[in-house]
């Protein structure tokens, strides 16, 4: 080992690692809530995706980073892994992977100073290790953000890179309510939508609620599974979903929005110090007739709640590029970084 070397110590459990120590790193780091304990606990207890292993990193005694891993299918839930292009890849095949699919934010959580070219090298080269073991050809970084300083690393561990996602976010710190975020669109066309599809839902007598997560959402559940269906990835929130969603429900809220008696929107978001993420969204478009598009709908509802709730950013996830380019989301390119074993 280097004199820059950190010790790496791998398990198989997150309960093996002190749950302070996970903590104070993901809190140090500003992580996202993907690397909350709370979340991760669930995902292992009841994996929204097929999971073979579990892995996790730590660095140094005290921790000053730490790591999830998964061995996961190539053929993932939305098809993205299958579609990078692997040499050699074929059907079946498995790959040992930081983060899951329900993540748009991987990174290594490292306290402040901690994350050098260094700590990234050993970071591959124990994950290199374990897929070796395990059988696998790759091993991967998913949804990076290609301006990071974690890319630029990546690339020159020798990592291949590769596009995948885009993601979407807004600094919303300075507004008073959702209207500061409208008033901020360029577009009258757009300010327009938002504001008109709105009113529309208030006329066929809106009514919006936040249930406890804690207590089950099978309605806001449902609706998001068979939203995904209908975009032909039904396996996305597979049938523990709503499980999932009670189990994480210290990180999670829910928005349910009622039009004529019945539950015509759902979105169910994530939280940690920084973000309120829409992460999950569905809709019932028989119950939204006259009302325009369903998802200005779930935003303006998402945004006047994260406003209220004072969080600094908005984080609006992957897909439905266009319009959240019209609405002038920041929109920041996402990679996957694939080591070959």
């Amino acid at each position: 080992m280097t004199a820059d070397a950190v010790q790496i110590s791998v398990h198989d459990r997150l309960d093996q690692i002190d749950p302070a120590e996970w903590s104070e790193v993901v809190a140090a780091a500003q992580a996202p809530v993907f690397y909350d304990s709370t979340f991760l606990r669930a995902y292992e207890r009841l994996p929204l995706q097929q999971t073979g292993k579990f892995f996790y990193l730590r660095f140094g005694d005290p921790a000053v980073a730490v790591l999830p891993a998964y061995v996961q299918s190539t053929d993932d839930p939305l098809g993205k892994v299958a579609g990078l292009g692997l040499p050699g890849r074929e059907p079946g095949d498995r790959i040992l992977q930081t983060h899951v699919a329900h993540c748009y934010d991987t990174l290594i959580p490292a306290r402040p100073g901690a994350l050098t070219p260094r700590l990234v090298e050993q970071a591959c080269e124990t994950l290199g290790t374990l897929a070796a073991q395990e059988g696998l050809k790759w091993f991967a970084f998913l949804n990076v953000d290609g301006s990071s300083d974690l890319a630029g690393m990546l690339a020159s561990a020798g990592l291949a890179r590769y596009p995948i996602f885009t993601r979407y976010n807004k600094r919303i710190s300075g507004f008073r309510t959702a209207e500061d975020f409208i008033d901020g669109i360029p577009s009258s066309k757009a300010r327009y939508l938002l504001r008109h599809n709105y009113r529309q839902a208030q006329n066929a007598g809106m009514e919006i609620t936040y249930p406890d997560p804690a207590q089950g959402v099978p309605g806001a559940v449902g609706l998001c599974q068979s939203t995904t269906a209908r975009h032909g990835t039904a396996a996305y929130y597979p049938d523990c979903f709503g499980d999932f969603v009670t189990l994480a429900a210290d990180v999670i809220s829910v928005i349910e929005i009622r039009l004529r008696g019945g539950l015509a929107a759902a979105v169910i978001n994530l939280h940690d110090p920084l973000r309120f993420h829409m992460w999950a969204g569905g809709a019932d478009h028989a119950l939204l007739e006259g009302v325009r598009s369903s998802f200005p709908l779930m935003l303006l509802s998402a945004m006047e709640r994260a406003v209220e709730t004072r969080y600094p950013i908005f984080e609006a996830g992957r897909a439905n590029d266009a319009t959240k380019q019209q609405f002038r989301l920041n929109s920041l390119p996402l990679f996957a970084f694939v080591g070959t074993v």
